[in-house]
């Protein structure tokens, strides 16, 4: 059986609205389809093109075998012509030249993880056609939001604003035989909204950001839902996937990462900066997460909110969930994480943070990351 969701936290998939924080929000994410295996959706995976111009079909050099040839056959008995790309990595060379086949297409399809995913929806993006997403696991936040993370070179990421899908296509037994450790990581991106929302709440209180409360609901529910998947022994797959759609949406509905997004992921960009460790992006964000709600807890703030989950907390639900806690679990150096929090505010100046609001030495840093265990 096929489920269609049309609506999620009351904002109606597909649609436009006028919202109390004065903006009028286009939601271009107009359903979400979930069934537990690839076969029930024979007959009904409608992508709605049509013409002579094919389906682009991006996916991964492991994720073709596991999923990608699979959806294609199905699409070609559907009476879709298919053309099939693989990407290793979401780079610019690797975007450029989707874009290129992209642009003698109808629509793309991403069948795949987070590079998949994001090298799909860069290219679809600037070809100007609609991209569906399709993943095989939920490593992170990526798989219906607007933002592409890319490498740009210098071992560098930029994460560039694009089109969010049209539709999610979630196949529950697939993204739930994904590595385990890939799942965990996901739980550790969207726990660390934890701290991007009051990251968010302070530029609002001090800076005068844009500050959207709709918004801000569907980001706090993104993460309430992974604590009820984490309480629920991770049985209900679903939960995680919802979260992340949630996540994707809330961005989508202010076309910026920044609700979901703040020092907590400014740490985990500057270890990649460094080129140090082993660790995921939602295990690093986790990290980072923990670091700087007991930073929120040490540094008293100007403003109303209050964390959703205390240091301890977090560090138990990440724990739960499987995700490291320890910067030796991931193999990043201290001397990397204390860099990272010295330095990685300067990565975005723009995007005040408690690293901007309350900035660390070197002595309150390694402190920091003595007494919340990180580098125990």
């Amino acid at each position: 059986m096929v489920v269609s969701v049309k609506e999620l936290d009351g904002i109606e998939l597909g649609s436009e609205f006028s919202c109390m924080c004065g903006v009028r929000h286009a939601v271009r994410l107009s359903e979400i389809l979930v069934a537990r295996l690839l076969e029930d959706f024979e007959g009904v995976l409608q992508i709605g093109v049509g013409g002579d111009r094919p389906v682009l079909l991006v996916t991964g050099p492991k994720t073709r075998n596991i999923l990608g040839e699979r959806v294609a056959r199905l699409l070609e008995a559907q009476g879709y012509s298919v053309v099939i790309r693989e990407v290793a990595k979401c780079d610019l060379a690797s975007c450029a030249e989707l874009e290129t086949v992209a642009r003698e297409c109808k629509l793309a399809l991403a069948v795949g993880g987070g590079s998949v995913i994001d090298a799909c929806k860069l290219a679809s993006h600037n070809a100007g056609v609609p991209f569906i997403s399709m993943p095989t696991t939920i490593s992170h936040d990526g798989v219906a939001s607007p933002i592409a993370s890319v490498f740009i070179g210098g071992g560098r990421r930029a994460s560039i604003v694009a089109t969010p899908p049209v539709k999610v296509v979630f196949i529950t037994e697939v993204v739930r035989s994904s590595p385990p450790r890939h799942l965990s990581a996901g739980c550790g991106d969207i726990l660390a909204k934890n701290t991007s929302l009051m990251d968010w709440l302070l530029g609002a209180e001090l800076k005068g950001e844009y500050f959207c409360d709709t918004t801000f609901e569907v980001v706090r529910s993104a993460l309430r839902e992974v604590l009820a998947y984490i309480e629920d022994s991770r049985r209900e797959i679903e939960r995680l996937f919802y979260a992340a759609v949630r996540c994707g949406l809330a961005m989508g509905l202010v076309s910026s990462s920044r609700p979901c997004s703040g020092a907590e992921h400014l740490f985990s960009h500057y270890i990649d900066l460094l080129s140090d460790g082993v660790g995921m992006h939602g295990e690093q964000v986790g990290i980072g997460a923990i670091l700087m709600a007991k930073r929120y807890e040490d540094v008293e703030a100007p403003h109303a909110g209050r964390l959703e989950v205390g240091s301890d907390g977090l560090r138990n639900y990440l724990e739960r969930a499987g995700a490291p806690t320890r910067l030796r679990q991931i193999r990043v150096a201290t001397e990397t994480a204390l860099r990272a929090l010295l330095e990685g505010a300067h990565l975005r100046p723009e995007r005040y943070t408690i690293l901007h609001h309350a900035p660390l030495t070197r002595s309150s840093a390694a402190e920091l990351l003595r007494v919340t265990g990180v580098s125990g």
